[in-house]
């Protein structure tokens, strides 16, 4: 499968390294959207029912169409920020609820400024049950320039936690946590 516009992805083979870039700027607003605190708002166990894909792995079924849904959804934010002027490009395809209007906000601030550079992202992805999904990410957001001024250079990668649901046709990221930088 071709990666799609933006994110950056190792081979399927490759080990758990970072995949794709995203700017300091982008990463304070998202941040700042998402409310980054400790608390939690899952479970952290899986249901017993649970697949975990580890790093490494070759995900099939549902545990590939939920990552292609979160690197969609990434790709999709991506390509909307280097269009400039807030737009939200095919973010609706990939995103809805909580999610969406994050993203859309941080892509409305970043609206007016020149963008360049992709995040780089290291999802991981648990499938619970036939509809719902969970995906943890380390996102490295130093290259994604969003014209803002840099932010805490060398502060390390942020962790994200999103959750999928599956509405009978399609995965859709609904909920995104983006932590601050260095918490992954």
């Amino acid at each position: 499968m071709q990666p799609r516009t933006g994110v950056r992805r190792p081979p399927r083979s490759a080990d758990r390294g970072r995949h794709g870039a995203a700017a300091a700027g982008a990463a304070l607003v998202l941040a700042a959207l998402a409310g980054c605190s400790a608390g939690g708002g899952g479970s952290a166990d899986p249901t017993p029912s649970a697949e975990v894909v580890l790093p490494g792995a070759t995900p099939s079924g549902a545990e590939q169409a939920a990552l292609d849904t979160y690197t969609g959804m990434w790709d999709a934010a991506v390509a909307a920020s280097h269009e400039g002027g807030g737009t939200t490009g095919e973010l609706d395809r990939y995103a809805t609820g909580a999610a969406y209007s994050l993203l859309r906000e941080a892509l409305r601030s970043a609206g007016e400024s020149e963008v360049t550079g992709e995040p780089v992202l290291a999802p991981e992805v648990t499938v619970e049950g036939g509809d719902h999904a969970r995906v943890t990410d380390c996102l490295d957001d130093s290259a994604w320039n969003l014209g803002a001024a840099p932010s805490e250079s060398g502060a390390g990668p942020r962790r994200v936690e999103a959750g999928l649901t599956h509405d009978g046709l399609a995965w859709r990221v609904s909920e995104l946590r983006i932590w601050e930088p260095g918490t992954c």
